[in-house]
């Protein structure tokens, strides 16, 4: 990565959202950390959005420091139950970065 880091927005309250309260309650702090970095991760793709393929979750596990099958149960919870995700089921991503994405490059 280069020396430029990549900025989006975050709201400062983010923690009150009922959705993430939601995953937070099953998942606690360890999980909203997970969620932040699957967003972060999600920022530096060029297009936002993450290849469901055969080893992504092994990759995210690695990010996340936890097992694959944790990491696949987190995202598939965070698309189907929390609604914090969305997938087409070949890509996943955020909703919410997208529109902040495009705010930004709107701004630009």
């Amino acid at each position: 990565m280069s020396k430029e880091a990549y900025y989006f927005s975050h709201d400062s309250n983010a923690r009150h959202d009922p959705k993430i309260l939601s995953m937070r309650s099953v998942y606690g702090s360890e999980g909203y950390g997970w969620y932040w970095i699957i967003i972060e991760m999600l920022r530096e793709q060029e297009n936002h959005k993450i290849e469901i393929t055969k080893y992504v979750w092994n990759a995210l596990a690695m990010q996340t420091q936890c097992n694959a099958d944790a990491m696949h149960s987190f995202v598939e919870d965070c698309i189907k139950e929390f609604k914090l995700l969305h997938s087409d089921g070949e890509f996943f991503w955020s909703e919410s970065l997208l529109r902040r994405m495009e705010f930004k490059s709107e701004k630009s």
